[in-house]
């Protein structure tokens, strides 16, 4: 067992849900069609919403490689999120545009490109990892992002712990609740956030959380999200509240009643 490991992980161990798109029904369905036998029998798990968005996301959203004797799983986003739930039990939320790989012989090792957000299942014996372009995660604990889509690394852990370094063998960081750090291409270390941003997880969460937070603040947030500019008057008034995500102009109308303000888009 690894020096990394943790003799009492947290983890929280998740069960399958409705809308939840699972790999090891598909990988079934493909051995079933090329003549290839299971070792045991296929476990019962619930349904996609709908059947054909099941059968599309088969054929779209799973893509199967072969490396010798080992089959490999790549689950992709394309224009929006996507929702999946691994072999182990463990669901993952792509990002748009991003790309998770594991093999079907160690589904608890896996390579992301670009980011996403992990539920890991409890198994104490066979830690979790993710590795990516110049950044280590091994799972300490249950819920955590990883944003792997630019230069810089970063995770931010909602729940349990996490082991975040620049690769397996080098010195990392253990990052628990609400905890943020960054990796840089020139830095051997992650560095830890001093006041981690709760909305670099608001495209999972679906909203943005602001506690005082001064209007210039709160605009760059939704700049950055929405990749749009803005001007506004009383920059330094302060906002607190929390705002759904998917209506940016129903967000700007409300900022500008509550805090009698003027906001242009660019």
């Amino acid at each position: 067992m690894s020096d990394f490991e943790d003799k009492h992980m947290d983890f929280v161990l998740k069960h399958y849900q409705e809308g939840k798109f699972d790999t090891q029904k598909a990988i079934d369905r493909f051995k079933e069609a090329h003549g290839i036998q299971k070792p045991q029998p296929r476990r019962r798990v619930l349904p996609w919403v709908s059947g054909m968005v099941a059968a599309a996301a088969a054929v779209i959203l799973c893509v199967f490689l072969f490396r010798g004797n080992d089959q490999q799983i790549q689950l992709m986003a394309h224009a929006q999120m996507k929702e999946f739930v691994l072999p182990d039990g463990t669901e993952v939320t792509l990002a748009p545009g991003s790309k998770l790989t594991y093999s079907e012989k160690s589904p608890r090792k896996t390579q992301l490109e670009g980011k996403a957000y992990f539920e890991v299942a409890r198994d104490e014996a066979v830690p979790f990892e993710i590795t990516a372009d110049g950044a280590f995660v091994r799972v300490l604990g249950t819920k955590f992002m990883v944003d792997a889509g630019s230069s810089v690394k970063e995770v931010y852990v909602t729940e349990g712990k996490v082991l975040f370094a620049k690769s397996s063998d080098a010195e990392g960081v253990i990052l628990t609740k609400d905890m943020q750090a960054t990796l840089s291409p020139d830095e051997n270390v992650p560095v830890i956030a001093v006041e981690p941003d709760v909305n670099s997880i608001a495209w999972q969460r679906g909203s943005f959380i602001f506690d005082k937070t001064p209007l210039r603040d709160v605009l760059e947030t939704l700049s950055e999200y929405y990749k749009v500019s803005f001007a506004a008057t009383d920059l330094d008034k302060q906002l607190s509240g929390e705002f759904d995500a998917e209506d940016l102009d129903l967000i700007i109308s409300i900022i500008e009643s509550a805090l009698d303000v003027h906001i242009v888009k660019r």
